[in-house]
């Protein structure tokens, strides 16, 4: 498959800094819940995994930063008020954080539409299962970029659906995950996952066939991956494994994936205790039009047959504003 690139313009990179160098530790993207018609995404929520905003608070200044690209090519860091990044309040094995944010004009992103978002009524009608192609985009530590932000795509397959909880490390406990066939390795965690439904799937005994723009769903955010000690692969002689690894442990190829159905709670419960009003609040990020900007924004092209979001023709974005910062 190849993977638009409208759909890695809807990620940035997370960071810190520490002693005068900024670092980079996950990855960050743009979701906003559009109205009919596609030009317009009100509020819009910078979203990555909870523990990768964790991570950043006990480093450097403990300010979370994000790296984003503009508009001329160039990548600027961008802070943000730790205190203002929210989680789930009753959950604590959901691995999301989310900043109410707008995108400035001048940056060169885009924000993915919550009609894009994969619900149980898409998957049904979908007949999603087992083996269905998924793909991660987001950041590769050893190459993030050196003038811009460049998130890299891995591809893979589900491997098991959400019908019973994973138990994933001490801290999380047993949560509600998808696991994917593809490598996670640190910088990925936060990316978004997306479920490509492809151009042409078959429906019970028929064909549908796909046409109008990327056919993709945006299934969740990566937490991790399953990790297995070296000497547990599966191999003739059990000491070459730990030889060759030096007796550590392996990634196990599996990724752990936090269904889209955990951000969409953990948005409703911040949009239900912040009393959300639509444009009332400044942005946390600068240079948006201040309080009492309605935020339009450009949207990601979207397949017609899953969503009514239409694409924005190329030259006639509207420029990318302010969505209001809640809490």
């Amino acid at each position: 498959m190849i993977v638009p690139d409208e759909v890695r313009k809807c990620v940035a990179f997370i960071g810190y800094e520490d002693g005068g160098q900024r670092r980079f530790a996950g990855s960050v993207f743009f979701l906003g819940r559009d109205t009919p018609g596609g030009r317009r995404a009100d509020p819009v929520y910078a979203v990555t995994a909870r523990h990768v905003v964790e991570w950043v608070r006990n480093r450097g200044n403990g300010q979370p930063l994000l790296r984003v690209n503009c508009a001329d090519g160039q990548a600027k860091w961008v802070p943000t008020d730790a205190a203002g990044w929210f989680s789930h309040p009753d959950d604590g094995s959901v691995d999301v954080a989310i900043l109410r944010a707008g995108i400035p004009e001048g940056l060169d992103h885009l924000v993915f539409p919550y009609s894009q978002c994969v619900d149980e009524e898409k998957l049904r009608a979908n007949e999603v299962g087992l083996g269905d192609e998924v793909f991660v985009t987001g950041l590769l530590r050893y190459h993030p970029g050196t003038r811009k932000n460049e998130p890299v795509v891995r591809i893979g397959n589900l491997a098991c659906m959400p019908e019973d909880k994973v138990l994933v490390s001490p801290s999380f406990g047993a949560m509600d995950a998808y696991l994917i066939e593809a490598r996670s390795i640190g910088g990925l965690s936060g990316s978004p996952v997306f479920l490509n439904l492809g151009p042409v799937r078959m429906l019970g005994a028929n064909l549908r066939f796909q046409s109008g723009g990327p056919n993709v769903l945006l299934l969740g955010l990566i937490h991790g991956h399953f990790d297995t000690a070296a000497v547990d692969i599966d191999e003739v002689d059990p000491t070459t494994a730990a030889d060759r690894s030096g007796g550590g442990n392996v990634n196990a190829g599996m990724a752990i994936v936090v269904p889209f159905k955990k951000i969409a709670e953990t948005i409703a419960k911040f949009e239900n205790l912040t009393g959300y009003v639509h444009s009332n609040v400044e942005s946390t990020l600068p240079g948006t039009r201040g309080p009492g900007a309605e935020s339009e924004v450009t949207v990601a092209p979207v397949s017609p047959s899953a969503a009514a979001t239409e694409a924005i023709p190329p030259g006639q974005s509207p420029p990318l504003s302010a969505g209001p910062q809640g809490g």
